[in-house]
């Protein structure tokens, strides 16, 4: 590996009207290394890989790319100074073809116009290096898995010849067999002496596979090394300042009245549909549901809420849904649900549970004002409504600089906080609903969700978390329902060992429909 320095920071900060998102940053990156950029959520990495890249300029200070000072006027010009990002939403065209999104901003094309694919697809194959990036190159993205797209994404890059890689939170939404083919890829970029920044919360996947961890806390450096030195404990305090013990031992669960049930259950008009599904949630217990991306897990949230057609009977909270509702009918039979004890933490924050232009104020109380008394003949009562929700974010620990600031500017994790806070302390609950409730947050955020829903349990309420991180579902269920192509292929009990689940099991049922009839018996005598 080359030992050269490839990225220096030279008393680095960007400052906001509301804050120094990067506070006087010193720091070198070797090349031919990957290094984990680390911190809580609002800490500054994103901030700082987008001065890098040229999304963002200094404010002080200066950045050194092979020892030169840059001063990108935009991220072209970084592009063209051989640096590469691969943003946490992927920026792909999905009518298009995976070549054709290569290629888009830079077409090869012939003396007459014409775009020249195949000499494209020619160098790609020649400098791609890894057997792990083939793809079909005429598919369009939009047929593509999570881990698919992850893969073009990164070949863009190639193309393009990027020697200094950022990704942001790349493995959010990757399967575990996904996430160790993309390090395997982007160990294979190190080797070739490319260097390679990951911003990541995951700290499993730094020790595993990262050289380096560097870590902000605040906008300002609070530690650097080389992971074959490093402590975890050490990592984790210079993440959040103080050491942070482990989890308390989690009562056996007690079960209560079915809250939700599936009978025979089938969802066939879906990009993912789902087959003969049948199971039953009680009060006081967590039940998770294992699968890679596109098993049907989506597709079943959005049938239990009641918005999408089905076949089979679901029952919810007592009320049998409508198996083919009109769109009125399904938002009234939404809002009943709602009313009866339906908290819902959707996949997709920015799509799902947030209103992003309007402020912190309005989304963490938004839908609840009419059980809080927070409008009184359709006027807003503006003191009672702040009052509730200081007294909801500040019980999630959600970090803001105004309520008036658009809920869009809070980072990932304070926004995943927020919805949290909202949908638990609004009203009582009797049926959470939770689907990736750790994605893009950070350790000391993870480890508040975690708690919150383990509370909930242990107050009667009953739990669905749908994860695509196998050791979180493991940490919080009580039962493991697993998906392979929208059919049950596992049932895994929480056994009172140190083991509690099989990892092995439960990974095999997720990637083999064969599975199910040798697993779906599996219990604890």
């Amino acid at each position: 590996m080359s030992q050269t320095t490839s990225v220096q920071f030279d008393s680095v900060s960007r400052v906001f009207p509301h804050c120094r998102a990067v506070d006087n940053v010193s720091a070198s990156f070797e090349g031919g290394q990957i290094h984990a950029i680390l911190g809580e959520n609002g800490a500054g990495k994103s901030t700082l890989m987008k001065l890098l890249f040229g999304l963002l300029q200094p404010t002080e200070g200066q950045i050194r790319i092979r020892g030169e000072v840059q001063h990108w006027k935009s991220a072209g010009d970084a592009i063209g100074a051989g640096l590469g990002m691969v943003q946490q939403h992927f920026a792909l065209v999905d009518s298009l073809s995976v070549i054709d999104n290569i290629m888009l901003g830079y077409e090869s094309t012939s003396a007459l116009g014409v775009l020249n694919r195949g000499e494209a697809i020619r160098n790609l194959e020649k400098n791609r290096q890894s057997a792990a990036l083939q793809l079909d190159w005429h598919q369009r993205v939009e047929e593509l898995s999570v881990g698919e797209k992850q893969k073009v994404e990164i070949l863009k890059l190639i193309a393009r010849k990027s020697q200094i890689l950022v990704l942001d939170e790349p493995t959010a939404v990757l399967s575990p067999k996904e996430i160790d083919g993309l390090f395997a890829i982007l160990k294979s970029l190190r080797d070739q002496g490319r260097t390679v920044f990951v911003i990541t919360h995951k700290l499993g996947e730094v020790f595993d596979h990262c050289d380096t961890w560097f870590v902000l806390r605040a906008g300002k450096k609070t530690g650097q090394g080389s992971i074959a030195t490093a402590r975890l404990d050490d990592i984790v305090r210079a993440m959040v300042g103080t050491d942070v013990p482990p989890l308390d031992s989690r009562r056996p669960a007690v079960t209560g009245e079915s809250r939700l049930t599936f009978s025979n259950v089938s969802i066939l008009e879906a990009a993912h549909p789902v087959r003969d599904l049948s199971f039953e949630l009680k009060a006081g217990e967590v039940l998770g549901v294992a699968g890679v991306d596109g098993a049907g897990q989506s597709e079943i949230v959005e049938a239990l809420l009641g918005l999408r057609s089905f076949a089979g009977e679901i029952e919810v909270l007592n009320c049998i849904l409508k198996s083919s509702p009109t769109p009125n009918e399904s938002a009234v039979q939404l809002t009943r649900l709602r009313e009866l004890g339906l908290a819902l933490v959707g996949e997709d924050r920015h799509q799902q549970s947030l209103w992003l232009d309007e402020s912190v104020e309005i989304n963490a109380a938004i839908g609840f004002e009419e059980q809080n008394q927070l409008v009184k003949a359709g006027w807003i009562q503006r003191g009672a409504w702040r009052e509730a929700v200081l007294r909801w974010l500040n019980s999630f620990d959600v970090r803001f600089n105004s309520l008036e600031l658009p809920v869009a500017r809070l980072s990932g994790g304070n926004q995943q906080k927020l919805i949290f806070a909202r949908e638990l302390l609004g009203r009582a609950v009797r049926l959470l609903v939770v689907h990736q409730p750790t994605r893009g947050v950070d350790f000391a955020a993870i480890r508040l969700i975690h708690e919150r829903i383990i509370a909930e349990r242990d107050r009667g309420t009953a739990v669905v978390v749908i994860s695509s991180e196998l050791d979180e579902l493991m940490a919080l269920s009580d039962r493991i329902l697993v998906l392979c192509a929208g059919r049950a292929t596992g049932h895994f009990y929480r056994e009172p060992t140190s083991a509690p689940f099989d990892r092995e099991k439960i990974g095999v049922a997720m990637t083999d429909a064969a599975a199910s009839r040798s697993t779906q018996q599996e219990r604890r005598a």
